[in-house]
């Protein structure tokens, strides 16, 4: 299993030495490595896709079937342990654009990246998922806090360490129909679900669906797309930012673009206290490094803030802040840090606002997303 479950595929993309370890650690084993597309090796190489199909259909006569059921997840990282629940989602109440629809996105979906995600779609036997989609029950009413309960140990189906430091996962059989109906109803009595990571890779799914819609049977299982839902309040759960890095630029006349006051700090100084001053961005560059402060910002969010200026610019995301403080210190660059969303706001800030800008905000930290473990026939 430890070399069967791989990380998300739009994680460590500036990181290539990452995934020539996991493919050294793999080997030859049967892995989810080889029935995924890492975006590190985009343009896409339809070659590869074709081997990814290849591998798909292979990998049928070694994985179990266990029939229709939910597995209970219980991911332990280094913040504490989250608790999801893997299911199938019905594409039908999805929708990527702004929309009323029972499952919504949070962030915006650019279209030009989700060709390359369908035509690996098209033709799979399987589908993996790194998605995870987030529902508001503040009283643990679907799933209590405490699920250490010997209904589940009874059903174990995976219990082991996953790769390059991403914790420890158990994971938990839920077969019995009158709790999926039960659970299903608590849940889609609750009005909205959000996309919280995956958008890109759930909007191919329903776009391919889209396609082959009214070709098939109405109860296709490609209607369906597999993702593990997350209680907002979960413990946990955390928020991070997605920073930016803009390179190739006069880092100067970028700072002097921002309508800001500029407080500097010194060589060394962690850059994580802007979060105590109001609409702040933190930036450093070869020279210099501090925070932008806006008095009167235009915008609610120091994302929106920021994006509305470096959009212009090639812009690179990336969840670790050492990497931003390295990579913004080479010439020609600036490194801008981002303050977390807060949790608690979540659900109404997305009622108020919509869909928010793209590569807002991370559920956990690089290591902490979600590993392709299950698998899912998206073809009869």
């Amino acid at each position: 299993m430890k070399e069967w479950a791989v990380i998300a595929c739009d994680q460590h993309t500036q990181d290539m030495e990452y995934w020539r370890r996991v493919e050294e650690f793999v080997g030859d084993t049967p892995s989810a490595l080889n029935i995924i597309y890492p975006e590190i090796y985009l343009p896409l190489d339809e070659n590869k896709v074709n081997k990814i199909h290849k591998a798909m259909h292979n990998y049928k006569a070694i994985l179990v079937d266990h029939g229709p059921c939910f597995i209970l997840v219980k991911r332990a990282v280094p913040g504490g342990e989250r608790t999801g629940l893997v299911a199938a989602i019905d594409l039908n109440g999805y929708e990527y654009d702004e929309s009323e629809s029972f499952i919504r996105p949070t962030e915006k979906t650019i279209k030009e990246r989700l060709p390359a995600r369908v035509m690996i779609r098209e033709n799979a036997e399987l589908e993996l998922t790194h998605v995870l989609v987030l529902y508001d029950d503040p009283n643990f009413s679907i799933i209590p806090l405490n699920t250490d309960d010997p209904i589940y140990e009874g059903n174990k189906v995976y219990d082991f360490d996953l790769m390059e430091g991403g914790g420890h996962i158990r994971g938990f059989k839920i077969s019995d129909e009158k709790t999926i109906r039960e659970i299903s109803k608590r849940i889609q009595a609750l009005g909205t679900l959000l996309v919280g990571d995956g958008n890109h890779s759930l909007a191919a799914a329903k776009s391919f669906w889209e396609k082959i819609k009214g070709t098939v049977p109405d109860n296709h299982p490609a209607r369906y797309a597999l993702v593990e839902l997350v209680n907002l309040h979960d413990p946990g759960l955390t928020f991070e930012p997605i920073h930016r890095i803009v390179r190739g630029v006069d880092p100067e006349e970028l700072l002097n673009r921002f309508n800001a006051r500029i407080i500097e700090s010194s060589a060394g100084d962690s850059i994580t206290w802007l979060s105590d001053i109001s609409h702040s961005i933190g930036f450093i560059t070869k020279d210099r490094q501090g925070v932008l402060v806006f008095d009167n910002p235009k915008h609610d969010l120091e994302v929106e803030t920021l994006d509305e200026v470096i959009d212009a610019y090639p812009v690179e995301y990336e969840h670790d802040p050492e990497v931003v403080e390295k990579l913004g210190k080479e010439p020609e660059s600036v490194g801008f840090f981002l303050p977390a969303l807060k949790r608690s706001e979540f659900f109404a800030l997305i009622k108020k606002k919509g869909i928010l800008p793209r590569k807002s905000f991370s559920l956990g930290k690089e290591n902490e997303k979600r590993y392709y473990i299950e698998a899912r026939r998206i073809m009869p």
